[in-house]
Protein backbone atom coordinates (compact mmCIF):
# COMPACT_ATOMS: atom_id res chain seq x y z
CA UNK A 1 0.00 0.00 0.00
CA UNK A 2 1.45 3.32 -1.09
CA UNK A 3 0.80 6.14 1.38
CA UNK A 4 0.47 9.76 0.29
CA UNK A 5 1.82 12.59 2.44
CA UNK A 6 -0.96 14.89 3.61
CA UNK A 7 -0.93 18.12 5.56
CA UNK A 8 -2.42 17.02 8.89
CA UNK A 9 -4.80 19.63 10.30
CA UNK A 10 -5.87 17.28 13.09
CA UNK A 11 -4.66 17.72 16.71
CA UNK A 12 -1.96 15.07 16.45
CA UNK A 13 -0.23 13.18 14.98
CA UNK A 14 1.40 16.14 13.24
CA UNK A 15 3.69 16.82 10.31
CA UNK A 16 7.30 16.76 11.47
CA UNK A 17 10.68 17.95 10.22
CA UNK A 18 12.91 15.65 8.14
CA UNK A 19 15.65 15.96 10.78
CA UNK A 20 13.30 14.52 13.42
CA UNK A 21 12.16 11.73 11.09
CA UNK A 22 15.78 10.88 10.25
CA UNK A 23 16.60 10.41 13.95
CA UNK A 24 14.55 7.19 13.93
CA UNK A 25 17.30 5.62 11.84
CA UNK A 26 19.87 5.68 14.62
CA UNK A 27 21.31 2.26 15.59
CA UNK A 28 19.26 -0.28 17.51
CA UNK A 29 19.86 0.15 21.23
CA UNK A 30 19.05 -1.87 24.34
CA UNK A 31 17.33 0.26 26.96
CA UNK A 32 19.42 -1.34 29.73
CA UNK A 33 22.68 -0.09 28.24
CA UNK A 34 24.30 3.15 29.51
CA UNK A 35 23.87 4.74 26.07
CA UNK A 36 20.11 4.77 26.52
CA UNK A 37 20.53 6.21 30.00
CA UNK A 38 22.40 9.10 28.38
CA UNK A 39 19.62 9.63 25.82
CA UNK A 40 17.00 9.51 28.58
CA UNK A 41 18.89 12.04 30.70
CA UNK A 42 19.44 14.38 27.76
CA UNK A 43 15.79 14.21 26.67
CA UNK A 44 14.55 15.00 30.18
CA UNK A 45 17.07 17.85 30.47
CA UNK A 46 16.04 19.32 27.12
CA UNK A 47 12.36 19.03 28.00
CA UNK A 48 12.80 21.08 31.15
CA UNK A 49 15.16 23.59 29.53
CA UNK A 50 12.81 24.23 26.59
CA UNK A 51 10.35 25.74 29.06
CA UNK A 52 12.99 27.21 31.38
CA UNK A 53 11.70 25.29 34.41
CA UNK A 54 14.68 23.12 35.38
CA UNK A 55 15.11 24.93 38.70
CA UNK A 56 11.62 24.17 40.05
CA UNK A 57 10.42 21.13 38.09
CA UNK A 58 11.46 17.60 37.27
CA UNK A 59 9.85 15.28 34.71
CA UNK A 60 8.91 11.71 33.93
CA UNK A 61 8.56 10.42 30.36
CA UNK A 62 6.19 7.54 29.63
CA UNK A 63 5.87 5.32 26.56
CA UNK A 64 2.21 5.85 25.72
CA UNK A 65 -0.17 8.48 24.40
CA UNK A 66 -1.00 11.65 26.31
CA UNK A 67 -3.76 9.83 28.14
CA UNK A 68 -1.21 7.47 29.71
CA UNK A 69 0.67 10.38 31.30
CA UNK A 70 -2.63 11.94 32.35
CA UNK A 71 -3.72 8.70 34.01
CA UNK A 72 -0.32 8.37 35.66
CA UNK A 73 -0.60 11.86 37.17
CA UNK A 74 -4.25 11.63 38.24
CA UNK A 75 -3.85 8.17 39.80
CA UNK A 76 -0.69 9.22 41.66
CA UNK A 77 -1.46 12.70 42.98
CA UNK A 78 -3.78 12.04 45.95
CA UNK A 79 -3.81 9.73 48.96
CA UNK A 80 -6.68 7.45 49.93
CA UNK A 81 -9.28 9.56 51.68
CA UNK A 82 -8.35 12.65 49.71
CA UNK A 83 -10.54 14.05 46.96
CA UNK A 84 -9.87 15.54 43.53
CA UNK A 85 -11.89 18.44 42.11
CA UNK A 86 -12.36 17.94 38.36
CA UNK A 87 -13.28 20.92 36.20
CA UNK A 88 -15.25 19.52 33.29
CA UNK A 89 -16.38 21.44 30.22
CA UNK A 90 -15.71 18.92 27.47
CA UNK A 91 -14.71 15.42 26.43
CA UNK A 92 -11.25 15.64 27.99
CA UNK A 93 -12.54 17.02 31.27
CA UNK A 94 -14.84 13.99 31.31
CA UNK A 95 -11.78 11.82 30.75
CA UNK A 96 -10.08 13.12 33.90
CA UNK A 97 -13.22 12.35 35.89
CA UNK A 98 -13.38 8.85 34.39
CA UNK A 99 -9.74 8.14 35.30
CA UNK A 100 -10.38 9.19 38.90
CA UNK A 101 -13.46 6.98 39.03
CA UNK A 102 -11.66 3.91 37.63
CA UNK A 103 -8.91 4.25 40.25
CA UNK A 104 -11.37 4.65 43.09
CA UNK A 105 -10.39 8.25 43.81
CA UNK A 106 -13.08 10.34 45.45
CA UNK A 107 -14.02 13.20 43.16
CA UNK A 108 -16.11 16.34 42.96
CA UNK A 109 -16.99 17.73 39.55
CA UNK A 110 -17.64 21.28 38.48
CA UNK A 111 -19.54 20.79 35.24
CA UNK A 112 -19.99 23.47 32.61
CA UNK A 113 -21.44 23.55 29.12
CA UNK A 114 -18.92 23.08 26.31
CA UNK A 115 -19.04 26.80 25.46
CA UNK A 116 -18.62 27.96 29.08
CA UNK A 117 -15.30 28.89 30.64
CA UNK A 118 -14.76 27.65 34.21
CA UNK A 119 -15.17 30.38 36.82
CA UNK A 120 -12.54 30.83 39.55
CA UNK A 121 -15.21 31.90 42.05
CA UNK A 122 -16.91 28.50 41.59
CA UNK A 123 -13.62 26.76 42.35
CA UNK A 124 -13.07 28.88 45.45
CA UNK A 125 -16.62 28.19 46.66
CA UNK A 126 -16.13 24.42 46.40
CA UNK A 127 -12.65 24.47 47.96
CA UNK A 128 -13.79 26.64 50.86
CA UNK A 129 -16.44 24.08 51.81
CA UNK A 130 -14.52 20.81 51.39
CA UNK A 131 -11.09 20.44 53.06
CA UNK A 132 -10.83 16.84 51.83
CA UNK A 133 -10.01 18.09 48.33
CA UNK A 134 -6.28 17.71 47.74
CA UNK A 135 -6.02 18.45 44.01
CA UNK A 136 -7.77 20.52 41.33
CA UNK A 137 -7.60 19.12 37.80
CA UNK A 138 -8.40 20.95 34.56
CA UNK A 139 -7.76 20.71 30.83
CA UNK A 140 -5.98 23.79 29.52
CA UNK A 141 -7.03 23.39 25.88
CA UNK A 142 -10.28 21.42 25.62
CA UNK A 143 -9.63 19.95 22.18
CA UNK A 144 -13.15 18.61 21.75
CA UNK A 145 -14.40 22.18 21.31
CA UNK A 146 -11.35 24.42 20.95
CA UNK A 147 -11.96 26.16 24.29
CA UNK A 148 -8.90 27.60 26.03
CA UNK A 149 -9.63 27.49 29.74
CA UNK A 150 -8.46 30.22 32.18
CA UNK A 151 -5.25 28.63 33.40
CA UNK A 152 -3.78 31.30 35.66
CA UNK A 153 -7.08 32.25 37.32
CA UNK A 154 -7.98 28.67 38.23
CA UNK A 155 -4.42 27.94 39.37
CA UNK A 156 -4.45 31.01 41.61
CA UNK A 157 -7.74 29.86 43.18
CA UNK A 158 -6.27 26.41 43.87
CA UNK A 159 -3.11 27.90 45.33
CA UNK A 160 -5.11 30.21 47.61
CA UNK A 161 -6.49 27.14 49.37
CA UNK A 162 -3.19 25.23 49.33
CA UNK A 163 -4.30 22.70 46.72
CA UNK A 164 -2.30 20.93 44.04
CA UNK A 165 -3.14 22.10 40.52
CA UNK A 166 -2.99 19.39 37.85
CA UNK A 167 -3.17 20.58 34.25
CA UNK A 168 -3.81 18.55 31.11
CA UNK A 169 -1.75 20.62 28.65
CA UNK A 170 -1.42 17.82 26.11
CA UNK A 171 -2.62 19.88 23.15
CA UNK A 172 -1.48 23.32 24.30
CA UNK A 173 2.05 23.02 25.68
CA UNK A 174 4.37 24.63 23.14
CA UNK A 175 1.52 26.18 21.16
CA UNK A 176 -0.17 28.40 23.74
CA UNK A 177 1.26 30.72 26.36
CA UNK A 178 1.85 28.68 29.54
CA UNK A 179 3.36 30.57 32.46
CA UNK A 180 4.47 27.91 34.93
CA UNK A 181 4.81 30.42 37.76
CA UNK A 182 1.51 32.29 37.27
CA UNK A 183 -0.44 29.08 36.71
CA UNK A 184 0.71 27.66 40.07
CA UNK A 185 0.70 24.24 38.38
CA UNK A 186 2.09 21.28 40.30
CA UNK A 187 1.61 18.69 37.54
CA UNK A 188 1.61 19.53 33.83
CA UNK A 189 0.86 16.76 31.36
CA UNK A 190 2.08 16.87 27.77
CA UNK A 191 2.76 14.65 24.77
CA UNK A 192 5.44 14.37 22.12
CA UNK A 193 3.18 14.32 19.07
CA UNK A 194 1.36 17.64 19.45
CA UNK A 195 2.84 21.15 19.61
CA UNK A 196 6.34 19.77 20.26
CA UNK A 197 6.43 18.31 16.72
CA UNK A 198 7.67 14.79 17.43
CA UNK A 199 6.12 11.40 16.76
CA UNK A 200 3.17 10.23 18.86
CA UNK A 201 3.82 7.52 21.42
CA UNK A 202 5.62 9.33 24.23
CA UNK A 203 4.01 11.48 26.90
CA UNK A 204 5.29 13.14 30.03
CA UNK A 205 4.48 14.73 33.35
CA UNK A 206 6.28 17.89 34.43
CA UNK A 207 6.26 17.78 38.23
CA UNK A 208 7.06 20.58 40.63
CA UNK A 209 9.84 19.32 42.90
CA UNK A 210 7.88 19.68 46.15
CA UNK A 211 5.05 17.64 44.58
CA UNK A 212 7.55 14.96 43.53
CA UNK A 213 8.58 14.57 47.17
CA UNK A 214 4.94 14.37 48.26
CA UNK A 215 3.81 11.68 45.79
CA UNK A 216 6.77 9.46 46.73
CA UNK A 217 4.85 8.70 49.94
CA UNK A 218 1.54 7.82 48.26
CA UNK A 219 0.58 4.16 47.90
CA UNK A 220 0.56 3.19 44.18
CA UNK A 221 -2.76 2.43 42.48
CA UNK A 222 -1.14 1.07 39.32
CA UNK A 223 2.05 -0.69 38.27
CA UNK A 224 2.99 0.63 34.83
CA UNK A 225 1.67 4.15 35.45
CA UNK A 226 3.01 4.62 38.99
CA UNK A 227 4.40 8.13 38.55
CA UNK A 228 6.59 8.09 41.66
CA UNK A 229 8.26 4.85 40.55
CA UNK A 230 8.79 6.10 36.99
CA UNK A 231 10.33 9.30 38.30
CA UNK A 232 12.55 7.56 40.84
CA UNK A 233 13.98 5.33 38.11
CA UNK A 234 14.48 8.15 35.62
CA UNK A 235 16.27 10.30 38.17
CA UNK A 236 18.89 7.51 38.12
CA UNK A 237 18.91 7.42 34.28
CA UNK A 238 17.01 4.15 34.37
CA UNK A 239 13.54 3.13 33.28
CA UNK A 240 11.20 0.58 34.89
CA UNK A 241 9.75 -0.93 31.70
CA UNK A 242 10.78 -1.33 28.07
CA UNK A 243 10.42 2.05 26.34
CA UNK A 244 9.94 2.86 22.66
CA UNK A 245 13.64 3.61 22.20
CA UNK A 246 13.49 5.16 18.68
CA UNK A 247 10.76 7.55 19.84
CA UNK A 248 13.15 8.89 22.47
CA UNK A 249 15.68 9.59 19.71
CA UNK A 250 13.03 11.50 17.77
CA UNK A 251 11.62 13.36 20.77
CA UNK A 252 15.08 14.47 21.80
CA UNK A 253 15.75 15.70 18.26
CA UNK A 254 12.46 17.64 18.22
CA UNK A 255 13.27 19.24 21.58
CA UNK A 256 16.68 20.32 20.29
CA UNK A 257 14.96 21.93 17.31
CA UNK A 258 12.53 23.71 19.63
CA UNK A 259 15.36 24.97 21.83
CA UNK A 260 16.93 26.59 18.77
CA UNK A 261 13.61 27.99 17.57
CA UNK A 262 12.32 29.11 20.97
CA UNK A 263 8.85 28.44 22.37
CA UNK A 264 7.83 32.10 21.95
CA UNK A 265 8.61 31.98 18.24
CA UNK A 266 6.58 28.79 17.78
CA UNK A 267 3.63 30.30 19.62
CA UNK A 268 3.88 33.35 17.36
CA UNK A 269 3.80 31.12 14.27
CA UNK A 270 0.71 29.35 15.60
CA UNK A 271 -0.89 32.74 16.21
CA UNK A 272 -0.23 33.85 12.62
CA UNK A 273 -1.62 30.63 11.18
CA UNK A 274 -4.67 30.77 13.44
CA UNK A 275 -5.35 34.37 12.44
CA UNK A 276 -5.33 33.48 8.75
CA UNK A 277 -7.68 30.55 9.30
CA UNK A 278 -10.09 32.64 11.39
CA UNK A 279 -10.21 35.44 8.79
CA UNK A 280 -11.05 32.91 6.08
CA UNK A 281 -13.79 31.30 8.19
CA UNK A 282 -15.40 34.68 8.86
CA UNK A 283 -15.27 35.53 5.16
CA UNK A 284 -17.07 32.26 4.37
CA UNK A 285 -19.68 32.86 7.09
CA UNK A 286 -18.87 29.61 8.90
CA UNK A 287 -20.16 29.65 12.47
CA UNK A 288 -17.68 29.19 15.33
CA UNK A 289 -18.46 26.66 18.06
CA UNK A 290 -16.74 28.72 20.77
CA UNK A 291 -16.78 32.53 21.11
CA UNK A 292 -13.62 33.68 19.37
CA UNK A 293 -12.12 35.32 22.45
CA UNK A 294 -12.23 31.99 24.28
CA UNK A 295 -10.83 29.87 21.45
CA UNK A 296 -7.41 28.25 21.38
CA UNK A 297 -5.06 29.28 18.61
CA UNK A 298 -4.09 25.62 18.18
CA UNK A 299 -7.52 24.45 17.07
CA UNK A 300 -10.91 25.87 16.17
CA UNK A 301 -14.27 24.04 16.33
CA UNK A 302 -16.83 24.97 13.67
CA UNK A 303 -20.39 24.14 12.73
CA UNK A 304 -20.69 22.48 9.35
CA UNK A 305 -21.81 24.81 6.57
CA UNK A 306 -25.44 24.30 5.59
CA UNK A 307 -25.89 21.53 3.05
CA UNK A 308 -22.38 20.18 3.51
CA UNK A 309 -21.76 17.00 5.49
CA UNK A 310 -18.55 16.34 7.37
CA UNK A 311 -17.69 13.49 5.01
CA UNK A 312 -18.14 15.71 1.95
CA UNK A 313 -15.97 18.42 3.46
CA UNK A 314 -13.34 15.96 4.69
CA UNK A 315 -13.12 14.10 1.39
CA UNK A 316 -13.03 17.28 -0.68
CA UNK A 317 -10.16 18.66 1.37
CA UNK A 318 -8.33 15.34 1.41
CA UNK A 319 -8.38 15.30 -2.40
CA UNK A 320 -6.55 18.62 -2.19
CA UNK A 321 -3.98 17.24 0.28
CA UNK A 322 -5.41 18.29 3.67
CA UNK A 323 -6.81 16.23 6.56
CA UNK A 324 -9.24 17.89 9.00
CA UNK A 325 -10.88 16.44 12.12
CA UNK A 326 -14.42 15.39 13.00
CA UNK A 327 -16.49 16.27 16.04
CA UNK A 328 -16.54 13.97 19.07
CA UNK A 329 -19.33 12.71 21.28
CA UNK A 330 -22.46 14.89 20.93
CA UNK A 331 -20.70 16.98 18.27
CA UNK A 332 -20.33 14.07 15.87
CA UNK A 333 -21.67 14.96 12.40
CA UNK A 334 -22.44 18.49 13.64
CA UNK A 335 -19.04 20.15 13.67
CA UNK A 336 -15.59 19.92 12.16
CA UNK A 337 -12.26 20.97 13.64
CA UNK A 338 -9.22 22.60 12.10
CA UNK A 339 -5.93 22.30 13.96
CA UNK A 340 -2.72 24.03 12.93
CA UNK A 341 -0.23 21.95 14.90
CA UNK A 342 2.86 20.66 13.15
CA UNK A 343 5.82 21.76 11.12
CA UNK A 344 4.98 23.63 7.90
CA UNK A 345 5.22 27.25 6.73
CA UNK A 346 2.41 29.82 6.65
CA UNK A 347 2.16 29.29 2.87
CA UNK A 348 0.62 25.87 3.53
CA UNK A 349 -2.21 27.46 5.53
CA UNK A 350 -2.80 29.91 2.67
CA UNK A 351 -3.21 26.95 0.32
CA UNK A 352 -5.57 25.29 2.76
CA UNK A 353 -7.70 28.42 3.05
CA UNK A 354 -7.99 28.58 -0.74
CA UNK A 355 -9.00 24.91 -0.85
CA UNK A 356 -11.64 25.44 1.84
CA UNK A 357 -13.03 28.49 0.03
CA UNK A 358 -13.32 26.58 -3.23
CA UNK A 359 -15.25 23.71 -1.63
CA UNK A 360 -17.64 25.91 0.37
CA UNK A 361 -18.17 28.32 -2.57
CA UNK A 362 -18.75 25.38 -4.92
CA UNK A 363 -21.40 23.95 -2.60
CA UNK A 364 -23.17 27.31 -2.39
CA UNK A 365 -23.07 27.66 -6.19
CA UNK A 366 -24.60 24.20 -6.65
CA UNK A 367 -27.31 24.99 -4.10
CA UNK A 368 -28.22 28.22 -5.91
CA UNK A 369 -28.33 26.39 -9.24
CA UNK A 370 -30.70 23.76 -7.84
CA UNK A 371 -32.93 26.47 -6.41
CA UNK A 372 -33.06 28.25 -9.78
CA UNK A 373 -34.01 25.01 -11.57
CA UNK A 374 -36.73 24.34 -9.00
CA UNK A 375 -38.18 27.84 -9.51
CA UNK A 376 -38.20 27.36 -13.27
Amino acid sequence: MKLKQYILLNPGPVNIRPSVRKSLLLPDLCHREPEFGEILAETRKNLLEVFGIEKDFTCAIITGSGTSALESAVSSCVNDGERILVINNGVYGERIAKIAEIHGIMKTELKYNFDERPRPEDVERVLSKDPSIRAVAMVHHETSSGMLNPLDEIGTAARKYGKTFLVDAISSLGGEVFDFKKSCAGFVIGASGKCLHAFPGLSFVLIRKDEAERIAKIKPRTLYLDLANTLANQEKNDIPFTPAVPLFFAFNAALKELKKEGVAKRIKLYNERSGLIHRTLKKLGIKFLIPEGYSSQCLVGLYLPEGLSYQQLHDGLKEKGFVIYAGQSKFKNKIFRISNLGDYPIAVIKRFCSALESIVAGKKKNAHAKTAVALD
